[in-house]
């Protein structure tokens, strides 16, 4: 395997010639360039980005660690970092865990290690405690209020939006409530905080019969709302954590008047035309791109949410 050291002897010039080429830093001339371009294609000479990366404790990459892409909250929050990325000529490197935690603490070795430069943390399963620490390795930006003064993240009025939507449907007596979500409110701040919305406006927590937990996909709507359906005599409403999972709740319920609420604002709302709260997720990622990437002294940035009433 052809070297750096062969490379400089068949340009007959310096190796630092060589790796100011290569890497750009520094000046050759375009003559020297072209005996370099040549002799690297004449050896099949190939650098080592990320060796380079890790001797030169710089890269151009950021690490983006979400569960899963098959739900359209991730999805739109990780297409917004990239095109957003993209403009700045970062480079994106997705990170899926499925919440595992021994695949998130292997990331955060990554961010260690220097193989990205900062991590997005679009949701996470490993305590806040266990992640703090790693922020001396480089940026760390959640997407969520992580409450803690020194950490950077972009937070939204998920709570407050709840309560805005809760406080308008008990004054038009719709209260029989049934909700769908990916996972219990000890392990997700969009579960537990929406039940504690719920809980400020009813004085009491959803019971445990009209939770249907691990529902992501259209076919987890649709078997959901099933089971509430079975479940909730007269049921009124299905909240949803998303508008995917919506649909398929909207497809199971026929000709019933059951209404739907959805998340995320998609076009499946748009087109079924039920009721969704708008996260903006465009703004959510552009914003969690800049607190990785840009010296400034901001670290916590704001999102609000909107309901769309359809």
């Amino acid at each position: 395997m052809s070297t750096i050291y062969d490379v400089a002897k068949e340009a007959g010039c310096a190796p630092s010639s060589v790796s100011k080429f290569i890497t750009k830093h520094g000046y050759v001339s375009n003559k020297l360039g072209n005996k370099i371009t040549a002799a690297m294609a004449k050896l099949d000479y190939h650098y080592n980005g990320l060796a380079r990366n890790l001797s030169t404790k710089t890269n151009n990459r950021i690490g983006v660690i979400v569960p899963f892409l098959d739900h359209p909250y991730f999805q739109g929050l990780v297409n917004a970092i990239i095109l957003e990325a993209s403009k700045i000529s970062k480079e994106v490197v997705i990170l899926p865990t499925a919440y595992n935690a021994n695949r998130e603490q292997q990331y955060l070795q990554e961010l260690e290690h220097n193989m990205v430069s900062s991590l997005i943390i679009t949701s996470h399963s490993l305590p806040y405690t266990k992640i703090y620490p790693y922020q001396r390795f480089g940026k760390i930006v959640f997407c969520e209020n992580s409450n803690h003064q020194q950490t950077r993240c972009v937070f939204n009025n998920r709570k407050e939006i709840f309560e805005k939507l809760f406080t308008t449907l008990k004054q038009k007596e719709i209260t029989n409530f049934g909700f769908m979500f990916i996972r219990n409110p000890q392990d997700s701040k969009t579960t537990k905080e929406t039940f504690e919305a719920f809980k400020k406006i009813f004085n009491h927590y959803p019971q445990p019969e009209r939770i249907i937990y691990n529902c992501r996909t259209a076919e987890d709507g649709k078997n959901g709302y099933l089971k509430l359906k079975r479940t909730i005599p007269n049921l009124q409403i299905v909240l949803s954590e998303s508008d995917i999972s919506a649909a398929g709740a909207y497809q199971a319920r026929g000709n019933s008047d059951t209404l739907i609420i959805g998340q995320g604002n998609q076009l499946v709302s748009k087109l079924l035309r039920f009721t969704s709260i708008d996260q903006h997720l465009d703004e959510t990622g552009i914003l969690a791109l800049k607190l990785a990437t840009e010296a400034t002294s901001t670290m916590k940035e704001k999102v609000n949410f909107d309901i769309i009433w359809r």
